[in-house]
């Protein structure tokens, strides 16, 4: 995939060769360049010759840059070409830079998909990702300049800065600490908020404004049983089509959230093109407790995909160095090795386009809180209603007794609790980590909140956190020549789960019941009636290499505040990490990786 850059130089007039210098900084975005002078600023895009995801418009009022795809570039063009007399072009930057002309900075409102643009009028520039922040972009403002760029390295490149990490950042990323807004992993650099518009001028500095505000369709649905099935079967289906190109692989899983997806897509790709859709699955024999492969089969059967099927090989230490340098910092959660390895089978087979059931978590799951939700609203019959649909389940009376009390417990006290028990809320702290070091900041910062706006905050969580990982898995689709998409992340299937009332999106705490309702008779009953989970212990436990391990955190002369290496070197002496101590390790892998560039 391409890159775009940006420059507004607010002193000497702009020059050409500064902005093809920040476009080679990342040869593995493409050669293929177009730089244009449009007043004080200079705009730029690379692709590569087998696939171009950048586009740069012609000069007019104002001037464009677009990476990504821009979903519903029909309807949109059809709003402008009723509000403006000039004919349109087809390019999806042309379409933003008349759709910013004509609406100014809420233009990106009114996109749907995975991108990120620039905009100028040769005296002002504009910078915006996509809601979700699928897409990067990243910035630099200085007194004399403004430099913006789909990577980090390419504004060091135009801005002649020295390539130094920031130990501050690196800290904040190994525990988690983690805002949109958070600083690059290199000193000098920032990144641009998901849904955010970033102006910069001549004159003024620079300002953000946010141009998406998910609070405002919280539980503003009033709709029947039948209305939501109806509702959610549109909007997934419109998701669905967005994301099809007719090149088109799912990641199929034995799960639910792929399935969904699956379910959607088949028959949209065999009207399209008349073949059946393909899938990519990965089965594991050596470890029967992981491996799918039969609830694949049954998904596969019904639907009528054709399935690739892989053995899964994972090392997500091996080249790490190598990775963190090319990402220009570590990424949590993402095996850069791993996933090259999946995008590159799906490219040798043919297609360019992955679908996932990724993201489809922050619309099911986020049930945590709705008793103290319910209570604190007066919402009695839904109460009632949620207590009746647990006991029938099997919920004893002491558990739900428990659970309406615990939302008046003080915050302060639960945060105790933990602390005394080294817990975080996701994963155990290990005895290597120094308990103080996470006791600086609450383990549970939502009890903290008044528990009448706790479930609402939860519901929004998402949107408010660093999208590192999605940066990640950009710079590796870029490498494999891939797309990657996600209908789960579609924008307005967001708003519609985010507009249900509570007791509609969870009827039960069981995980996933409403989208096992709505998927009744569109999928397999074995797949919606499974209650087993399954977890990757067995398969990510047996393949730690400890002797990599150690020599990625234990020998290079950086250091992380807050860990007690003597006590982590016995510890992979022993090698016999659990599954919370692996996830600490490995990210620590990550950070001494990148830092070990400047040792």
């Amino acid at each position: 995939m391409g890159s775009i850059i940006g420059i507004l130089s607010r002193l000497a007039p702009p020059e050409i060769a500064v902005g093809q210098r920040m476009l080679a900084a990342a040869p593995h975005r493409g050669s293929n360049y177009v730089v244009r002078i449009f007043g004080n600023c200079i705009l730029g895009i690379s692709n590569t010759d087998d696939f171009a995801d950048a586009s740069i418009s012609d000069a007019g009022h104002c001037m464009a840059v677009w990476k990504g795809q821009l979903d519903n570039a029909a309807e949109l063009r059809k709003r402008l070409k009723g509000m403006n007399a000039s004919s349109l072009s087809n390019e999806p930057a042309d379409l933003v830079a008349l759709a910013f002309k004509t609406f100014g900075a809420n233009a990106p409102s009114l996109m749907r998909g995975a991108f990120s643009g620039i905009v100028t009028d040769g005296r002002k520039i504009w910078c915006f990702r996509d809601h979700l922040g699928l897409r990067p972009l990243f910035y630099r403002d200085e007194p004399n300049a403004f430099f913006v760029a789909t990577e980090p390295k390419q504004i060091i490149a135009g801005a002649h800065l020295s390539r130094e990490p920031d130990p501050e950042a690196l800290e904040r990323i190994f525990y988690g600490r983690t805002p949109a807004n958070m600083p690059c992993a290199l000193k000098g650099i920032s990144r641009i908020p998901q849904a955010a518009v970033m102006t910069a001028d001549v004159a003024n500095g620079t300002q953000t404004v946010t141009y998406w505000d998910p609070e405002r369709v919280l539980e503003s649905a009033r709709l029947t049983a039948a209305e939501v099935t109806d509702r959610f079967c549109e909007l997934m289906r419109q998701a669905v089509d967005r994301t099809l190109t007719g090149k088109d692989v799912i990641f199929l899983s034995g799960g639910i959230d792929s399935p969904t997806v699956a379910a959607f897509a088949a028959p949209r790709h065999m009207a399209r093109t008349g073949r059946p859709m393909a899938a990519i699955s990965a089965v594991f024999p050596q470890h029967p407790r992981v491996d799918e492969s039969r609830y694949i089969k049954i998904v596969a059967e019904h639907l009528g995909i054709n399935v690739h099927e892989y053995t899964h090989e994972s090392n997500p230490l091996r080249n790490l160095r190598e990775w963190c340098e090319l990402m220009d910092g570590p990424c949590p959660t993402i095996a850069f090795s791993d996933m090259q390895r999946w995008y590159t089978s799906a490219r040798n087979l043919g297609f360019s386009n992955i679908l996932t059931g990724e993201y489809a978590e922050f619309l099911f799951t986020l049930n945590e809180h709705v008793f103290g939700h319910l209570i604190t609203h007066f919402r009695w019959p839904a109460l009632l209603h949620l207590i009746l649909a647990e006991r029938q389940k099997g919920r004893s009376w002491k558990r739900l007794t428990r659970m309406l009390v615990e939302p008046f417990i003080p915050g302060k006290i639960v945060n105790w609790y933990y602390r005394d028990r080294r817990v975080t809320r996701f994963r155990r702290v290990p005895d290597w980590i120094k308990l103080e070091k996470i006791n600086q900041h609450p383990i549970r910062p939502d009890l903290l909140r008044p528990t009448r706006v706790r479930w609402s905050e939860l519901q929004l969580l998402p949107f408010k956190g660093s999208p590192l990982a999605m940066e990640g898995d950009d710079l590796c689709a870029s490498l494999s020549r891939m797309t990657v998409r996600r209908p789960f992340a579609d924008v307005d299937l967001w708003e519609f789960f985010l507009s249900l009332p509570a007791e509609v999106k969870f009827p039960d705490l069981r995980s996933k019941t409403l989208v096992r309702r709505l998927m009744r008779g569109k999928l397999p009953d074995p797949i919606l009636d499974r209650r087993d989970k399954t977890f990757f212990d067995d398969f990510s436990l047996s393949h730690i290499d400890y002797t990599l391990l150690g020599s990625l955190v234990l020998n290079g002369s950086c250091h992380i505040d807050g860990i007690d290496y003597r006590c982590l070197g016995e510890r992979i002496q022993q090698r016999n990490f659990d599954m919370a101590e692996w996830f600490w390790a490995r990210d620590l892998a990550r950070v001494h990786a990148f830092m070990e560039a400047w040792a």
